[in-house]
């Protein structure tokens, strides 16, 4: 051995799995970026949402750990060890920073809330692990190779290894094989669900099921038939299909689609506003959604089939309401705008309001696999406020739970939409979109995709952005909600139908 060899001290273990818990973090935030994932908080969210600092600490402690445990010993710093050890940093990664996050929200241990908040994180990480756990596994596993290599660099003595039996030897033999395991499994389901088929298939459109309202008097005809059906039903009065009309038909009939879970009465409000301005308002019922039971399982039966029909329904009676027709939605809501702005000429406008082409938590390339597996696992009553269960104050129409099975059908017709934007030109004559910035509940990324698929087919697109600094929640149009503007938002909207360009406040920019 050299003389520089000789004098070269053996690395401190403990610097140096600080070291490589940072190197795990550091990658960590830069596959986010890259992801189209957005993360929006830095220190914490308010709904519990992972923000960079939980992302950095939480990464960085696991990996820290492991490399740890599996490096502990002078002259161990092999190759196998460092994949292993980056192999299981990305795996238990996920439970520990999504952990933190919901933690960093609460700021407290509350024993009631320990079974509604676990059911929350384990589905949040399966969901990850299963779409994204191979891709990380295999990244990481290149951070820990990387990581040994500089470090036989710096140190050539720790290249040497000591024939040791017993439990330091064991240790990274069992890490290896669950090593192994993990990444042979993470890849195995991920490319299983990315092959499992969707059927599509029956979410193209059908001409021959349009049947548009040839007058005032038969659209009013045919909503009245569907209140009265409704009313054979055990749903809250306020989330019947609500027509708002001048007696009769006028320039502009808006329809507006409500989100998952909600009802019409989430856009009463903002019917409110469109109504005084001339226009008649017409705000469906989607199918499984307004029972008077708040704790209802309807929502599980949802499929993309009714979301589809009924957004065609609704365009059809919008023909005999007003001779310019504006279709409108959030949400899973504005997936079904955004359909028929794709696949009905006789949608004169069509405004899609965040809508739910995929979660924000799955990077676009892996939305197939996470839609796969929430139509093919068992169903799940999830809350969206696990802490809470509970709706804000006001929202007694509104599910507090959400069905993963009426989840996946949304997800399924935004793929359908996906698709048909990518082959085919968009047949509204007018498209808006209104992306928040702020939203972490829907993918950016995704929204941003699917514009440009409309765009490439010579589409002019009315995008709006509402700012991040904003801070506005995904539900822009229920007043319940306290993260939201109501008179602002609705204000842009009314704008985007007019073709004026919004005013954003100062300071959003």
């Amino acid at each position: 051995m050299s003389e520089q060899h000789r004098r070269t001290p053996l690395p401190r273990h403990g610097g140096w799995a600080a070291l490589a818990g940072l190197a795990f973090a550091v990658v960590a935030l830069l596959s986010v970026l890259l992801s189209g994932i957005a993360i929006n908080e830095l220190v914490a969210s308010p709904q519990g949402s992972v923000s960079w600092l939980t992302l950095l600490v939480g990464v960085g402690l696991t990996g820290a750990l492991f490399w740890w445990l599996l490096l502990i010993r002078p002259r161990r710093y092999t190759l196998l060890r460092g994949a292993v050890a980056g192999v299981l940093v990305a795996f238990f990664s996920y439970p520990v920073v999504l952990t933190l996050s919901d933690l960093l929200r609460r700021g407290s241990l509350d024993p009631e809330t320990y079974a509604s908040r676990g059911s929350n994180l384990l589905l949040r990480t399966v969901i990850s692990q299963l779409t994204t756990g191979f891709a990380s596994t295999l990244a990481f596993a290149l951070v820990g190779l990387g990581l040994v290599l500089v470090l036989h660099r710096r140190h050539p003595e720790t290249m040497r290894q000591r024939d040791r039996r017993g439990f330091w030897r064991t240790v990274p033999k069992l890490g290896a094989g669950l090593a192994l395991f993990l990444v042979l499994a993470l890849v195995g389901t991920f490319a299983v669900l990315t092959l499992l088929p969707l059927d599509t298939e029956s979410l193209r459109a059908n001409a021959a099921a349009s049947t548009p309202a040839a007058s005032y008097e038969e659209a009013t005809a045919k909503i009245e038939a569907l209140r009265a059906e409704e009313a054979t039903l055990p749903l809250n009065p306020r989330c019947l299909s609500t027509l708002l009309t001048h007696g009769r038909k006028v320039d502009r009939v808006v329809v507006f689609f409500h989100g998952l879970t909600n009802c019409p009465a989430q856009a009463e409000k903002l019917g409110a506003k469109l109504f005084a301005l001339g226009y008649n308002v017409y705000l469906p019922r989607i199918p499984q959604h307004g029972d008077a039971d708040q704790m209802s399982l309807a929502l599980a039966d949802l499929t993309a089939e009714q979301l589809i029909a009924v957004g065609n329904q609704a365009t059809d009676i919008a023909q005999g309401l007003g001779d310019e027709v504006v279709i409108t939605g959030l949400s899973a809501g504005g997936s079904i705008a955004g359909w028929i702005g794709q696949h009905r000429a006789d949608a004169d406008q069509s405004i899609a309001i965040a809508p739910f082409l995929s979660p924000n938590l799955v990077p676009g390339w892996a939305n197939r696999a996470a839609t796969a597996l929430l139509l093919n696992a068992p169903n799940a009553m999830v809350w969206w406020d696990p802490a809470t269960r509970d709706n804000p104050p006001g929202m007694t129409y509104a599910y507090p739970r959400y069905a993963t099975h009426g989840l996946a059908q949304a997800l399924r017709l935004g793929v359908a939409l996906m698709d048909a934007a990518a082959a085919n030109a968009p047949l509204a004559p007018k498209l808006g979109m209104l992306i928040n910035e702020a939203d972490d509940a829907v993918s950016g990324a995704k929204i941003e995709e699917l514009v440009l698929h409309w765009q490439s087919h010579g589409a002019k697109v009315n995008v709006v952005r509402l700012p991040l600094a904003l801070e506005l929640g995904h539900d822009l149009i229920d007043p319940h909600q306290p993260t939201g503007d109501p008179d602002f938002v609705y204000q842009v909207m009314v704008d985007m139908m007019n073709g004026v360009t919004p005013t954003i406040p100062e300071g959003a920019q």
